[in-house]
């Protein structure tokens, strides 16, 4: 790990133009709207070895994520992640890389799904540490990748090269927020109830993989609607700031009383129509794939077929974000510990009546 400290920000642009792609990140804040005040440490997945940070996408939690409303999988454009650089003037080189699970739940690092070697950071002549902002897009005919997110895991990350010269004096690492559990002394980061599970790894091929306790600033890129769900801990600083925690206190908050009594808090955010009409529901667990009401509008709901679901808000995009708390501290009660509520929304442009269903997330009280 590497302390965090005052950064140089620059942006690269390859593949995909912002308005027109969503970066899905599993982060405490939005790196695109929000400054970031959660990340104690910029780390990489195994020291300054070669592994891969590898972002699980665990269908346990997440599903839909990038569906293009057929219910058949994921469209991934690209991948999003921000360079930690200890010195820009030196280019460093990554991977992309997806891969799935194998038969353990674990990434499967035998073939991966898809590989592009060889990327670069920008050249620079500053010598000090800085941050790069990574838009990369796959570039490949149709411009997606077609993930099955549906049916089984995926693994997102980035391949980074071993770095001897890393963190003394060069090299690449990421942003990330600390867990709890990962005992380094991170003063701020992820907020989670015990027992949550590690959702990053170091993906290695010479060596076993291993999960790593923290999230990054790291994700793809996808052309639908992003949700995320956020806990509200008001006896906690872990953000640095005010606001709920949309990593994984969101999908694994605390509601037992003992102390914490977390809220409930829903993100959406969509850069293809920032200022389009939202709504939210839910339903007790993935209930899915299902034809949603108004099935020629909204194609596949995660969260039942309308009989099933809870309605809970409808709102407006203001410039792509909205944030509306679902519920306040104090009012989830203690006997939903062990309970799983699945939560998914649509978002829908009146300018130009097309819609789509949001990815649907998991909250395990």
């Amino acid at each position: 790990m590497q302390h965090l400290r005052t950064t140089i920000l620059a942006t690269v642009l390859a593949g995909s133009a912002v308005s027109q792609v969503n970066p899905f990140v599993l982060y405490p804040q939005d790196p695109e709207r929000q400054t970031i005040t959660c990340t104690s440490f910029v780390g990489r997945p195994d020291w300054n070895n070669a592994a891969e940070a590898l972002v699980k996408f665990d269908r346990s939690w997440l599903q839909a994520l990038g569906d293009n409303s057929n219910g058949l999988g994921a469209q991934i454009f690209g991948i999003y992640h921000w360079v930690a650089d200890e010195n820009l003037s030196t280019v460093e080189t990554y991977d992309l890389v997806l891969r799935f699970a194998d038969a353990g739940g674990d990434p499967y690092m035998t073939t991966p799904y898809l590989r592009i070697p060889g990327l670069t950071t920008p050249p620079s002549t500053n010598p000090n540490r800085g941050t790069w902002i990574m838009y990369d897009g796959f570039g490949l005919q149709g411009g997606a990748i077609v993930g099955v997110l549906n049916n089984e895991s995926l693994f997102v990350g980035v391949g980074l090269r071993a770095n001897p010269a890393w963190p003394t004096t060069d090299g690449h690492s990421l942003f990330r927020a600390d867990m709890l559990n990962a005992n380094t002394g991170a003063v701020l980061g992820e907020n989670h109830r015990a027992g949550a599970p590690n959702p990053t790894w170091a993906g290695r091929t010479s060596a076993p993989s291993f999960s790593t306790p923290w999230t990054y600033i790291l994700g793809p890129f996808v052309v639908s609607p992003n949700l995320h769900m956020g806990g509200i801990d008001p006896l906690s600083n872990r953000l640095g700031a005010p606001g709920a925690n949309f990593g994984m206190n969101g999908s694994y908050p605390d509601v037992s009383g003992n102390p914490r009594s977390d809220g409930l808090m829903v993100r959406f955010t969509d850069n293809l129509t920032p200022f389009a009409v939202v709504g939210l529901a839910a339903s007790l667990g993935f209930d899915g794939p299902h034809w949603a009401p108004f099935q020629n509008l909204l194609g596949f709901s995660y969260v039942g077929t309308g009989q099933n679901t809870i309605s809970i808000l409808v709102a407006t995009l203001q410039n792509g974000v909205r944030e509306a708390p679902v519920a306040m501290p104090g009012a989830i009660p203690a006997a939903l510990v062990g309970t799983t509520l699945a939560f998914q929304g649509f978002v829908w442009d009146p300018n130009t009546n097309i819609a789509n269903w949001s990815n649907a997330q998991a909250v395990h009280f």
